[in-house]
């Protein structure tokens, strides 16, 4: 009745070995298979409410997407190449390394110091546990600190080491291209004369901060994708397995005002809070390398875009970009 997530990649490789033709022509081959037997089992569930084990899964996990987020959370990955070597750690001294993460998360002023260590140490087995299919809410209860911006961006900074870190780079590369990028979105656009009129508004030293925010906001519609897929308003979650950014308590004008509380979410799950869309859009990226996540196909173009030409990450065995992206990132950077 309901199939573990290894069970699932089981029979769908099993199928595209047999029938080589069914094969996805990118990613890992058998993604939209995957995608379509956990609708369809989902789907049979659905009309029996009355059954036992139904009924105590929906009584366990309290509602629907609970669920979701254990099927899906190894449906849309990205290929990890490679065994990842654990050295000088077992599962007894990663039980203990995480504990003292728990006692840290718990104070008031965490010894930073003494998290970086443990979450370094703790990192290869962590990437592992990932590779291995542990899902998002599993990771975050055993590692608390990557339920903060900060500690997302780190992770990052672990996977794809840098002379300078990811929210550095991020705002340094954005930044050079925030009026070439405002100077490109198209004017009739909906969202960006509701930046014209919040600019209108603002005081001559909030404008910087504001434009920042409104180039990164709008930049999906220079690659004909929209920002309404990635940052959702109100307190519905968006129906994507994807990661996502919430305003809960604004609209887009006070987003493009002001440092709006935002929250990041993975699969409904919410995995940390921030300040500013700034941060939920930093944060929300570094996602989809912590939890190893495939870009969605609604949001390849823009993704991408800030993967190579502003985080400056290039990841072994990645296929070229696209004419279309390439061409953009020459005319912005």
């Amino acid at each position: 009745m309901y199939p573990t997530n290894a069970e699932y990649v089981q029979v769908v490789k099993a199928l595209i070995v047999k029938y080589p033709f069914l094969k996805d022509l990118e990613g890992n081959g058998y993604h939209t298979w995957h995608q379509s037997l956990k609708r369809k089992f989902k789907a049979e569930r659905a009309p029996l409410v009355l059954d036992e084990e139904v009924r105590k899964s929906k009584e366990k996990f309290g509602h629907k997407r609970v669920r979701l987020s254990e099927e899906t959370s190894g449906a849309c990955q990205r290929s990890m190449s490679g065994e990842i070597a654990v050295i000088g750690e077992d599962a007894s001294s990663i039980e203990s390394h995480v504990n003292v993460l728990h006692i840290q998360y718990n104070k008031m002023r965490p010894d930073t110091l003494v998290v970086k260590d443990r979450m370094q140490q703790t990192f290869a087995w962590r990437r592992r546990e990932i590779r291995d299919g542990m899902t998002v809410e599993d990771i975050l209860k055993k590692y608390p600190f990557l339920k903060t911006p900060s500690g997302l961006c780190d992770e990052v900074d672990r996977i794809h080491s840098s002379t300078v870190n990811l929210g550095q780079r991020f705002k340094e590369g954005f930044t050079s291209i925030v009026p070439k990028v405002l100077e490109l979105v198209q004017r009739n656009i909906p969202l960006a004369k509701i930046y014209k009129e919040a600019r209108e508004e603002m005081l001559a030293e909030d404008l910087p901060d504001s434009d920042f925010r409104a180039a990164l906001i709008l930049l999906p519609y220079i690659f004909k994708e929209k920002v309404e897929n990635f940052i959702t308003l109100g307190e519905c979650n968006a129906d994507t397995p994807y990661p996502t950014i919430q305003l809960v308590e604004t609209g887009w004008k006070m987003a493009f005002s002001r440092r709006v509380h935002v929250l990041v979410k993975v699969d409904g799950l919410e995995v940390c809070r921030g300040i500013g869309v700034e941060e939920g859009i930093i944060a929300a990226f570094s996602t989809y390398f912590v939890f190893n996540l495939a870009y969605p196909p609604y949001m390849k173009n823009t993704l991408s875009f800030l993967q190579r030409a502003i985080a400056k990450i290039t990841e072994v065995g990645e296929k070229p970009l696209p004419i279309t992206v390439t061409r953009i990132i020459n005319i912005l950077c």
